[in-house]
């Protein structure tokens, strides 16, 4: 890997200008070669810092990237040391010719931690984050942060750090991979610009690859990635633009495991749009068990962890403000052939857990010695009215009281065509659960309180010992008129 890296210097040195065709030719010229494991920084000091102590290293302003010019995006980085200890080379690349961005110890403020000048000399970057003026043209918001393996976090305006995605999952529910960006290209942005570009160079265990991101920093951040890969082995488990969260509980949770928060969540449910325009809901749940729950489709049009419920007082966490933690889309670029939207959620026992995640899955997967191309969007906000633009379901609550065999469901609908129907409208729910179940007194009617539109229905299971997976929807004269929700029964 080293020499690669040198090989690489050489030849930026002479060339005027690098593009993403360099670095593909890169990631293929690796994936021929035996992989080598990016080696942890020799600190034993900076490797054992904790969380508190690496939080107290701090980028100094004054040292930023493409501050003097007062260019409108602008970028800092991270020291090595707790659990980014594996350093990453960066460049950036501007009208001269691409460079190496140097590495020095006077460009961090290491607070409060007394480590001596000679461990301090063995770290290195770990990571960058980009910053923009997203609510006011005198200060620059930080939007975006790559740091750790392949993870990448962004938010919109008014918006904080919430779930994560990442540019692959591999062997998720075996022994899972976690290939690492070693080479980032910081491209330097034109004065005006309202795009970021960056390309870094993908390595691991079964494949190498290079990715390109175009970023549109807003009220909404949007991510446009192209995506190169070449496998080292057969790959049948690949999961593409991978999402990553936190889920405890919530309103359908059965309790709050003593906490005296309502909810504790990043996201509350994964959103789907299938190729034939339907729009699914499945809310997140905890369980004390895996669940995996597997959606087959062609050419979805999209798929995301949406985190719907923006009212503080059902979190009522003034430091953590689950309400302000973004929802992530995913777009497709062009068609993605036949495959499966994959929902993984592990068990929990606290907030400090990413124990979701939500990636897509191609039939056949990748092949070794094969160019695998995908291209995608990543659109991170708060409230989308467009996604879905049917009505959605707001709420999924479980009285969780009564028999085991049987449980109640509420759920609450709202949005789209639901708030213009007077409470006399004939709207119905359409319910459909599987073999081992049944669904009876169904009850649909307006919820005058939240405008909203407000189902019951008992479900009963003859097998106890299995999940049973439950969908409704409401609809109008035959025509649906919300999303599809879609629940799976866990006894």
């Amino acid at each position: 890997m080293a020499a690669l890296l040198l090989a690489l210097l050489i030849s930026q040195t002479k060339k005027k200008t690098l593009t993403f065709e360099d670095v593909i030719r890169q990631a293929e010229t690796l994936s021929k070669e035996p992989y080598n494991d990016v080696p942890e920084v020799s600190s034993k000091v900076l490797r054992s810092l904790n969380y508190d102590q690496y939080r107290d290293i701090r980028w100094k302003d004054e040292h930023t990237l493409w501050r003097r010019q007062g260019l409108p995006f602008q970028a800092k980085f991270f020291f090595t040391g707790h659990l980014h200890s594996k350093p990453v080379t960066l460049f950036q690349v501007n009208r001269e010719a691409p460079g190496q961005l140097r590495f020095a110890p006077e460009f961090f403020d290491f607070g409060k931690n007394q480590i001596k000048e000679s461990e301090i000399m063995k770290g290195g970057y770990s990571g960058f984050r980009l910053h923009y003026p997203i609510k006011r043209p005198d200060y620059l918001d930080e939007f975006v942060v790559f740091l750790g393996a392949s993870y990448f976090r962004s938010a919109g305006k008014d918006q904080i750090y919430g779930l994560s995605a990442r540019a692959l999952a591999i062997g998720t529910l075996k022994k899972e991979e976690f290939p690492r960006f070693t080479t980032f290209w910081l491209v330097e942005p034109q004065p005006g610009a309202t795009d970021m570009k960056v390309y870094a160079l993908l390595d691991g265990k079964s494949v190498s690859g290079a990715y390109e991101f175009r970023i549109f920093p807003g009220d909404t951040t949007r991510m446009e990635i192209r995506a190169v890969l070449f496998p080292r082995r057969d790959i049948a488990d690949l999961g593409l633009a991978p999402l990553t969260s936190m889920f405890w509980f919530g309103e359908n949770t059965s309790n709050t495991f003593g906490d005296y928060r309502p909810e504790v969540h990043d996201s509350d449910g994964l959103q789907m749009e299938m190729e034939n325009g339907e729009w699914v809901w499945r809310p997140l749940s905890w369980s004390r068990q895996l669940q995996v729950s597997v959606f087959d489709n062609e050419n979805p049009r999209g798929f995301g962890l949406m985190q719907r419920d923006r009212d503080f007082n059902h979190y009522q966490d003034m430091e953590a403000r689950y309400q302000m933690r973004p929802s992530a889309w995913v777009q497709p670029s062009g068609k993605w052939g036949k495959g499966k939207i994959h929902l993984v959620q592990l068990p929990t026992k606290n907030e400090f857990m990413d124990n979701v995640v939500a990636y897509w899955q191609p039939d056949g997967g990748g092949r070794k010695g094969q160019r695998f191309e995908i291209a995608y969007t990543v659109s991170w906000f708060g409230e989308n009215s467009a996604i879905p633009p049917l009505g959605r379901c707001l709420f999924t609550r479980i009285d969780y009281q009564d028999a085991s065999y049987y449980r109640m469901f509420v759920l609450d609908f709202g949005g789209g065509e639901l708030s213009k129907l007077p409470a006399d409208a004939q709207v119905t729910a359409e319910t459909w659960i599987g073999a081992s179940g049944g669904i009876r007194d169904v009850q649909v009617q307006k919820n005058n309180y939240s405008d909203s539109w407000r189902v019951t229905f008992l479900a009963s299971s003859d097998q106890l010992t299995k999940p049973v997976e439950i969908r409704c929807l409401l609809a109008v004269d035959g025509k649906p008129v919300t999303e599809t929700w879609t629940y799976t029964w866990i006894n």
